[in-house]
């Protein structure tokens, strides 16, 4: 929370937090504008509590971040309390240790990305499941579902991934096998209703009654979960016949080393190693099998899920700090109880060597740090043998010693992050806020959000433009906003200079808006969010939704607002800044069409955009 108000936010994600603050309607269903047109890309469930918080607090970045940094401490606490409740105070404070300073997940407790809330679901679930794999009682393995569930609502599928290392670990439960299956049947089939039932309940009301479903070709809730958010993220092509589908080009391709790649080795591998060391430590000392199945089982999923996936987000690995934490923490607690002394040996020198190669991607300040890092964990390691030959010696001392050895190079990242925020993309290691793909800026670290060093083919760093909007909202652009998903790219309103979200722009608006119900159209939802966040939640209409692909509203439908007076204004697309605007559905481009024809075009404090009052 240090310094929150200097934190950076997502316009788009923002946007929504406010329009579902206006009404109950907008809120259950997640509606991206006001007027409950057209919702956001996934279930809403990330949003409600910013929602909440908007709605009691008003609109500002502090209040739509404050949320997220709230989850991001609430998570280093759960993951603490669930590692001393399963050995050890040491192993909870090294687990605690270990999750607050995993630099993405610091950097996107910084957003108002829903990541967040996602690891905090997780962090529930390990905190139930600690309970479930070692007092097994139906009702404490039905709650470990029911936080899966409460997950789903936040991130999806990608919750449904915990399963897999639930359900066999609970089978490794000391009780009789057809018990652990009654239990598991049960918790399961509470878990996937949990889990379902705002899509059942979206499906049955009534199109007419309802937000268009964002990010379909069907306006079906079933379609924006499973195909959009799911099947086409690990698709090889950004489009697909079946369905709508973007997979973000910020992590590299897709491989079995991906999470040890330029793009996010920074971000999350600091100590992946030393957690796959830590299982294997956890196996051969005897740790309780069904918890070391369950930590070993999560990494193995959700690194093989992160590596297939066809493109994404760094920040999508923030949700490995869970078992990461739990699984380094308790191996080193392990080891330091038992007075075993390669574990621990193991882990300091295994974090210290990570920590000096991934540095090598990074000159500059990780390096030096590294190296540090590095000198700290041999004096670990001869503190560590010297203590077991002198009885008075300070046991506590060394512990916080290989503490500082195991997290050293991350914390320094994290800290960094906090002096530089990144509000499309959030990434660690000083990262300059980056309006666009065309604007990635670098900083401390000399790397740009796609975690290639400046002046590269795939990085070059643009100036944005910055455009003052009451209230304290940034119209930022660098170049064509892009479509993509997240709220990844073109947060901007538009290009440098076109006053798109400039003041006497939106004054223009709300002095022009008449009986109209809308103050202005745009071209896709990356437009409209700016404008919805100057004007406090005022009505804009996002036509063809998130990336201008959704068929809303049709033609004929549009036609009607202009002839009822419902819509007046549109923003053209250079106005918006907005590609989608040029490259969307059939159904944008034919009200595009439409208006160049049928509206004249007009200046609005010297912003040209069409005006098509009869």
């Amino acid at each position: 929370m240090w310094a929150l108000d200097t934190a950076s936010e997502s316009n788009y994600y923002a946007a929504i937090a406010v329009s579902m603050s206006q009404s109950p309607s907008n809120f259950f269903f997640g509606a991206f504008d006001p007027a409950g047109t057209v919702t956001l890309d996934k279930i809403p469930g990330s949003f409600w509590i910013p929602a909440l918080f908007v709605a009691v607090f008003g609109y500002s970045t502090w209040v739509i971040v404050l949320p997220n940094a709230l989850a991001a401490i609430g998570t280093v606490l759960l993951v603490a309390f669930t590692g001393r409740r399963l050995f050890s105070p040491t192993a909870g404070l090294i687990a605690g240790a270990v999750a607050a300073t995993t630099p993405i997940f610091i950097a996107v407790s910084r957003s108002n990305q829903p990541e967040t809330f996602f690891v905090l679901c997780l962090a529930l679930t390990a905190w139930a499941a600690a309970r479930a794999l070692t007092t097994p009682r139906l009702r404490w393995i039905i709650l470990s579902g029911l936080f899966i569930a409460l997950a789903f609502q936040t991130y999806m599928l990608e919750a449904w991934a915990l399963w897999p290392a639930l359900g066999v670990a609970y089978l490794f439960t000391a009780q009789p096998l057809w018990r652990k299956i009654w239990h598991l049947a049960a918790a399961g089939s509470i878990s996937l209703f949990a889990s379902l039932w705002w899509i059942i309940l979206v499906s049955l009301i009534p199109a007419s009654d309802r937000p268009y479903i964002g990010s379909t070709l069907s306006n079906n809730p079933w379609e924006m979960v499973f195909g959009y958010n799911g099947l086409g993220r690990f698709s090889a092509t950004a489009d697909s016949s079946d369905y709508l589908s973007f997979t973000p080009p910020f992590s590299g391709d897709a491989s079995v080393f991906r999470l040890f790649n330029e793009q996010l080795a920074g971000q999350i591998a600091w100590l992946l190693p030393a957690a796959v060391l830590s299982i294997v430590i956890l196996w051969m000392l005897r740790f309780p099998r069904a918890v070391t199945v369950f930590l070993g089982l999560w990494l193995l999923v959700f690194g093989a899920m992160f590596s297939a996936v066809a493109g994404m987000h760094q920040f999508y690995t923030a949700a490995l700090a869970v078992p990461v934490a739990l699984s380094v923490g308790l191996a080193f607690g392990l080891a330091r109880r038992r007075g075993v002394l390669w574990p621990q040996i193991s882990l300091v020198s295994v974090a210290a060597v990570t920590a000096v190669l991934v540095s090598f991607w990074y000159p500059g300040y990780s390096t030096v740090v590294s190296w540090v890092q590095a000198l700290i964990a041999v004096g670990v390691i001869v503190l560590l043998i010297a203590e077991r030959t002198l009885t008075s010696f300070p046991r506590l001392a060394v512990t916080a010693a290989a503490a500082v050895a195991l997290v050293l190079t991350p914390t320094v990242w994290s800290a960094v992050t906090i002096a530089h925020p990144s509000n499309t993309n959030p990434v660690a290691g000083g990262v300059s806020d980056s309006p666009s793909m065309g604007g990635l800026g670098t900083g401390a670290g000399g790397q740009n959000a796609q975690g290639t060093p400046p002046g590269s083919a795939s990085g070059q760093s643009g100036a944005p433009g910055q455009g003052g909007v009451p209230g304290g909202v940034s119209g930022q652009g660098a170049g064509p906003a892009q479509g993509g998903a997240d709220g990844a790219l073109g947060q901007g309103a538009g290009p440098a200079g076109t006053g798109a979200t400039s003041a006497a722009f939106v004054e223009f608006l709300e002095q022009n808006q008449g009986d109209a119900d809308y103050l202005v159209a745009t071209f896709g939802a990356q437009a409209a969010s700016s404008i919805i966040l100057a004007t406090d939640g005022g009505s804009v209409l996002p036509i063809g939704g998130f990336n201008g692909n959704d068929a809303v509203p049709s033609l004929d439908e549009f036609i009607a607002m202009v002839d009822d007076g419902a819509v007046r204004f549109v923003m053209s697309s250079s106005a918006a800044g907005g590609q989608a605007a040029s490259t969307g559905s059939s159904t944008s481009a034919e009200i595009r069409a439409w208006v160049e024809v049928n509206c004249e075009t007009t200046d609005a404090a010297g912003t040209a955009i069409y005006d098509c009052a009869p």
